[in-house]
């Protein structure tokens, strides 16, 4: 039996190798720094609402909101990002099943996101539609300004996998 009052051994040299492999090829390019940024600025915000809230007692009031709207937009600019690298999350393992037949695979897959962009474009256009003239609730925008910002990510996001479904297209006439 081993004696359970010992820490287990960790390789750090292992680990280091590790990490240096994994962030290798990891690269930030100058498309990603309006991410970073609007990253730090939820930090931030997030922050305040935490500090004023536990700290001082006294919440902020449009922390909150601002909060959520920067991390819906966050979430349209990753998509966009993930969208650029290939690195969605996906069934990996069901690309080994379709052999020859993985390149219309991975053109339907396209082919479904758009659609679902699409939708969200649509979406974005009746919102700012029917709320135009609100406001929000407690910061000193139209809400609308959320939904333009959410359908032009959108809009950005349908227009690569279009290129992406092309460029698919063009390679699966060739083979």
């Amino acid at each position: 039996m081993k004696d359970m009052t010992q820490a287990p051994e960790i390789d750090f040299d292992a680990l280091a190798q590790e990490d240096e492999l994994h962030f290798k090829n990891f690269k930030i390019s100058i498309a990603d720094y309006p991410l970073l940024a609007l990253f730090a600025a939820l930090f931030c915000v997030v922050f305040l609402q935490f500090f004023t809230r536990y700290v001082l007692n006294d919440s902020i009031a449009w922390t909150e909101e601002a909060a959520r709207y920067l991390l819906i937009l966050l979430s349209f600019c990753g998509a966009i990002r993930c969208q650029v690298m290939g690195s969605h999350i996906a069934l990996e393992f069901v690309d080994k099943y379709y052999g020859r037949h993985l390149k219309w695979v991975h053109l339907f897959a396209l082919l479904a996101s758009f659609a679902l962009f699409a939708t969200f474009l649509w979406s974005a256009w009746e919102l700012i539609q029917r709320t135009s003239f609100q406001q929000m609730v407690s910061l000193p925008f139209p809400k609308y300004y959320l939904y333009a910002g959410v359908m032009a990510l959108a809009g950005i996001n349908a227009l690569i996998i279009i290129l992406q479904i092309f460029t698919r297209l063009k390679s699966a006439t060739r083979s």
